[in-house]
């Protein structure tokens, strides 16, 4: 049975991007910067098809390029509300699905790929809106700690993240001294998963040349996005 600590946020994200989708459903063939090649009627239909095949276990290649763009073809020629429908019907199925074998629960992962698509599709649905802080927060949990363990084997010198509006991570040996970069908690959340350029990474309040740790990258399947985007 699923964790209610990892499912409930998960719900929450389901019920915020089915509204942002029907609240603007003129714009859900409008392009998605962080997106690129996808419309936000595309984005919604990935959230849809990851989920579907959580509960089908359909999880080779996982976040691979070919895995997403299976899900988003699965729902071509779909009206917006069958693709929430659908989405709706295997969410409803998440709190019977079992431990994950990848690590964590199935609430979990698919808690942080739409957390991260809801903040994509908000330019284009709801302009001048962004994730609540909570959900960036709880985000940020798995994307720190599995950057901890990028940095760690690329054997870089420790660093001290701090997200001024929220915490402070040090990654790396704890008792070493450490160099320091600051930005804010959303800035963050972006960058770790792949929503921003390494130019606006290395604009952040660095003690130090960044250029080890960017150097260093993202966990799979992220990387430093190639253009800077703007949300």
């Amino acid at each position: 049975m699923s964790d209610d600590a990892d499912l409930e946020p998960y719900l929450e994200v389901v019920a915020r991007v089915s509204e942002l989708a029907r609240g603007a459903e003129a714009s859900v063939d409008s392009p998605v910067p962080a997106c690129p090649g996808w419309t936000a009627r595309h984005v919604v239909a990935h959230l849809a098809g990851l989920a579907q095949d959580w509960v089908a276990g359909y999880l080779d290649d996982y976040g691979s390029d070919a895995w997403a763009g299976a899900q988003v073809a699965r729902f071509e020629g779909a009206q917006l509300d069958e693709v929430l429908a659908a989405w709706s019907v295997a969410v409803g199925e998440f709190a019977d699905l079992g431990p994950s074998p990848i690590g964590g629960t199935p609430a979990m992962w698919a808690f942080g790929d739409a957390v991260v698509h809801e903040a994509d599709l908000r330019p284009v649905l709801a302009p001048g809106t962004q994730v609540p802080d909570d959900a960036v927060s709880l985000g940020l949990k798995a994307a720190v700690a599995r950057w901890r363990a990028k940095l760690a084997a690329a054997d870089v010198p420790p660093l001290d993240v701090v997200a001024a509006d929220m915490r402070t991570w040090r990654l790396g040996d704890p008792d070493a001294a450490a160099e320091t970069v600051t930005t804010t908690g959303y800035e963050l959340f972006r960058a770790l998963f792949g929503r921003r350029s390494r130019t606006q990474v290395e604009a952040w309040d660095w003690s130090c040349d960044s250029a080890v740790y960017l150097a260093a990258g993202l966990p799979y399947p992220f990387h430093w996005a190639a253009s800077s985007i703007e949300d």
